[in-house]
């Protein structure tokens, strides 16, 4: 075999080499959602209190404080606690397609539609829909659209409209904090909607997670700002929270 051919055989193996490496090191897509999930409740339950500031031309215009609960990985309660004329309200979400909102001033529990569920709180940004990425292992198509030494950036679009009120959803999973989600955006009829950025990382007893969420209107100039404290994590908390019965009665 002459000299020139030995060389092109053996760059072409090196090159062959070199793409099997890549391709050994290209991560699982269906893999990375199922972490990117598992990263979102890492408890048997938790619950915290949430203060959702709206700014609106820079001036802070409402300020809401909720109680949230969670179990497993398919029952959120959330309870409006002030101001006075939304105390009360409550929502409750089982699994990630079935919610349900209580009124307070005619005693009412309702279910909330698909296409309902990205409508925020009270004049603000944050949507119940937005509270956790739990359920992106089912029912939405992931692509991997770039990887760095920070982050996965991966697009999400539910297979139906069932699924999410969403027509995609574009998120940021950082590396360094064990695939957590800490930038979203949401897409309605495929134009961005809103902006969410998750941060401020704490360690609190055994709370390990953000503090912070920012979540910035692309059609408003509007603002939500959310901070969250006073967690407990596995208090034991009951079933029956997780009820409807439970959320008309303010258990």
């Amino acid at each position: 075999m002459s000299r020139g051919v030995l060389r092109f055989v053996i760059v072409g193996l090196l090159v062959a080499g070199v793409g099997v490496a890549v391709a050994q090191q290209a991560p699982d897509v269906a893999q990375l959602v199922r972490r990117i999930e598992a990263a979102e409740f890492p408890y048997a339950d938790i619950s915290y209190k949430m203060t959702l500031t709206l700014i609106e031309g820079g001036t802070t215009t409402r300020t809401i404080e909720m109680q949230v609960y969670a179990k497993g990985d398919d029952k959120l309660l959330v309870r409006v606690t002030a101001p006075g004329e939304l105390a009360g309200m409550a929502i409750l979400q089982l699994g990630a397609r079935t919610m349900y909102i209580y009124n307070p001033e005619d005693r009412a529990v309702r279910l909330v539609a698909a296409s309902a569920r990205a409508q925020g709180l009270a004049g603000t940004d944050y949507a119940a829909a937005d509270a956790s990425l739990v359920g992106i292992s089912d029912g939405w198509t992931a692509t991997l659209l770039e990887t760095t030494a920070e982050y996965y950036k991966l697009q999400l679009v539910p297979t139906s409209a069932d699924v999410s009120p969403y027509s995609k959803m574009v998120l940021w999973a950082d590396r360094s904090h064990n695939m957590y989600a800490t930038k979203i955006e949401y897409y309605m009829d495929g134009e961005l909607a809103k902006t969410m950025e998750r941060g401020d990382f704490v360690q609190v007893g055994a709370y390990n997670g953000l503090s912070r969420v920012k979540i910035t209107n692309a059609r408003a100039n509007r603002v939500t700002e959310v901070r969250i404290s006073d967690f407990q994590v596995n208090t034991g908390l009951e079933d029956r929270m997780f009820t409807k019965r439970s959320l008309m009665l303010g258990e």
